[in-house]
């Protein structure tokens, strides 16, 4: 029953559901615990679902319920729910999301006040592969917004079409309500200070595919003009395009086939929009405000923010497998900048992709491979962030590969920006002498070393090298690929020291990282070691993960060798990486390539594994034994010596406290000393002061 004292605010909040008793009694809790506490709750079972009782039953407040017995699908139910709501500030919710915060609807009630111009507004959702971030007290127009958790103004939302009947809505559904509400003259509102929580598995969006490619020429039919509508179709054959490898093609074309009919069955509800809507909802500006709570958040004070500071990183690849990157990006966009990719799709299978922050936007082009389309491609690649740049007007451009400086060059002479080049890793010589075009790329890294206002490289030796080679003129800056603090738990996860040794790799799966002498010692030790391999396999090594199952096989220990493959997202890398006890970083060092010779600071294994209390197994290299060795967190052991591994992981499993303890002396390294906040952060003062105007 309700608390006599527990407040309400008038909202109403609408969830369509379908066969989800669970999840949906857990979002009603959720709702239910907010205080103070929406005015009504709608849900809407869809396709003839018949909702126990129990999901509904002792709950802060009645729940009204609507049924229907064709399947109208989520945007079919929100329409009914909003017909049939009392409140003119509507929450919705799907049957697996809710608000992360108590004061959730009273900050709701302070926004829509705030903005009244406003049709919808989102908060920032939260995934399981999208770590939650504190309240931004910020906001900013937007395009479109998430469907699982927005706040509708009914009002507006009764003038409109309204949603389309759909069941499976996958491109329809907030991309047509959008268009409605820009064309009609009203606002969306993004609103990071609201969060909420979309408790659905981690991303799997192949199920989504089919029927995006027929509600993209769906939404095409119903609202863009007959001059438009090619534009429908080219979006879809754009996922055929993009899917072709993992859905069998005849399926996607049979689905683009039965586009067409599938639209005209709507025909009904065909309400046509401008080229001109369509192209300003398109091309919409994004404005910015600050917040200031009032009043114990019964009002807001709205201030128009013109003047963010800009930063456009650009790598001819996928910026996803770069953690320094993101590291980076991220602690920019929390000082207020706002930060946007250019760079590549990944040419794996599984990709390697950011955390979502709302003041970072990636772009990526399709990746493309060797021969002589990926020159007309770099060509066009090139095009696209020249285009960025005039379009966007960054204040620093961040640099972060070989490829990227022709571009870099190209910008030094052509714009304003200030120039940032990061290279993670030192090219070859003689690779850059192969053609004309590396010659060219090489000449163009020279003159971006050293004319760029800031250089940054992970190791020392190598930095030196770089701006002895370069003449560099700018601030030079040695930055180790470690976490961020976000990453980092408090304490050392708890870990049962009874059960089995559990040893780590997570990285580029290749002989020289990962060999076949780590199963070999495994099969060796008489003891309980279990070995989990986690990564992707690099152009040329795409068969390797099998031949080390296969050995595995063989030596019969297919039992104690688990093989993860690649994990798209860091923060759930890092929650695998927290159950283990030993992180190995046996990576071969040798003088021919300098990126092996000088790895230690730049390889961001020891760093990961030590942010998770994990210790470590390290090359026997006086750089790697001064690190980590004589800082209490790692062992030596001799590359690719299967016998002095087994005897290693012989002492580890028997020592289990003392492999606990350098696991916590290598925690609390990384917690004072070994983060991205501490080393980025005289990069970042450096940026800032730049663009601050001398009195």
């Amino acid at each position: 029953m309700m608390s006599v004292k527990t407040q309400k605010v008038p909202v109403s909040v609408a969830i369509p559901a379908y066969e989800s008793s669970g999840t949906l009694r857990q979002t009603l809790q959720k709702i239910c615990a907010c205080d103070p506490l929406p005015d009504e709750i709608l849900i809407h079972c869809d396709g003839s679902w018949i909702m126990p009782d129990e999901v509904i039953q002792g709950l802060a407040l009645p729940v009204r319920v609507l049924r229907s017995s064709d399947n109208l699908g989520p945007g079919g139910g929100r329409h009914l729910l909003f017909q049939e709501a009392r409140c003119e500030l509507i929450a919705s919710f799907d049957d697996d999301s809710w608000p992360l915060d108590r004061e959730y609807f009273a900050q709701v009630c302070a926004v829509m006040d705030a903005f009244p111009l406003v049709a919808v507004m989102s908060p920032a959702v939260y995934l399981h592969e999208k770590p939650i971030l504190a309240p931004f007290l910020e906001a900013h127009s937007a395009r479109s917004f998430e469907g699982s958790a927005s706040v509708h103004r009914k009002s507006v939302y009764l003038t409109l079409p309204g949603y389309v009947s759909v069941p499976a809505a996958y491109g329809v559904e907030e991309a047509d309500l959008s268009l409605q509400i820009h064309a009609a003259g009203y606002e969306i509102l993004s609103c990071p200070w609201l969060r909420a929580w979309h408790d659905r598995p981690y991303a799997d969006h192949l199920h989504t595919v089919l029927p995006w490619i027929r509600n993209e020429v769906l939404l095409a039919y119903l609202r863009f003009p007959y001059v438009a509508q090619p534009w429908g179709w080219l979006r879809a054959l754009r996922h055929i395009l993009r899917h072709r490898k993992q859905i069998p093609l005849r399926q996607l074309l049979r689905e683009f086939a039965h586009s067409l009919p599938h639209a005209v069955s709507f025909q009904r509800l065909v309400k046509r929009y401008s080229l001109s809507d369509v192209w300003h909802h398109h091309r919409r500006p994004q404005k910015c405000y600050a917040l200031e709570v009032t009043d114990k958040l019964k009002s807001l004070s709205v201030s128009l923010v013109d003047n963010a500071k800009r930063v456009l990183y650009i790598q001819y690849t996928n910026p996803g497998g770069y953690p320094p990157l993101e590291h980076s990006a991220r602690m920019l966009a929390r000082h207020g900048w706002l930060v946007e990719f250019c760079g590549l799709s990944s040419s794996q299978v599984v990709s390697l992709e950011f955390a979502q922050h709302p003041r970072m936007m990636v772009r990526r082009m399709t990746y493309m491979a060797p021969g002589l389309l990926q020159k007309m491609h770099y060509l066009k690649f090139v095009i696209w962030c020249l285009w960025r740049v005039i379009r966007w007007r960054p204040d620093w451009i961040y640099a972060s590969d070989a490829l990227s400086t022709p571009i870099a060059q190209l910008l030094l002479s052509l714009s304003r920006c200030r120039i940032l080049y990061h290279e993670h890793d030192s090219p070859s010589l003689s690779t850059m002498k192969k053609s004309w075009f590396l010659r060219f790329v090489s000449w163009c890294r020279l003159r971006v070393g050293r004319k760029s206002d800031i250089v940054i490289l992970p190791n020392k030796k190598r930095l030196e090298a770089f701006t002895k080679a370069t003449k560099t003129e700018g601030a030079a800056f040695c930055v180790w690929n470690c976490p961020e603090l976000d990453e980092i738990p408090q304490a050392v996860p708890c870990r049962d020291l009874e059960g089995p040794l559990k040893v780590l790799y997570h990285g580029s799966i290749v002989p020289d990282r990962f060999g076949a002498s780590v199963l070999e010692a495994l099969a060796e030790c008489n003891r309980d070691v279990q070995v989990r391999l986690i990564g992707y396999l690099p152009q040329g090594y795409l068969t390797y993960a099998a031949e080390l199952q296969e050995k595995a096989r063989q030596l019969g220990v297919t039992e104690r060798f688990e093989y993860l493959g690649a994990i798209p997202h860091r923060v759930e890398l890092m929650r695998i990486g927290a159950e283990c006890h030993v992180g190995l970083c046996l990576l071969r060092i040798h003088d021919q390539d300098i990126n092996m010779q000088y790895m230690a600071g730049a390889s961001n294994k020891p760093f990961d594994y030590l942010s998770q209390g994990i210790s470590l197994i390290v090359p026997p290299d006086p750089e790697w034994e001064q690190l980590f060795v004589q800082n209490g967190c790692a062992k030596t052991c001799p590359i690719n010596d299967s016998k002095s591994l087994a005897e290693l992981f012989c002492w580890m499993a028997d020592h289990r406290a003392e492999v606990a303890e350098m696991g916590r002396a290598g925690h609390k390294l990384i917690q004072e000393q070994w983060n991205y906040e501490k080393l980025f952060a005289p990069v970042l003062r450096e940026m800032q002061n730049s663009l601050t105007p001398k009195s």
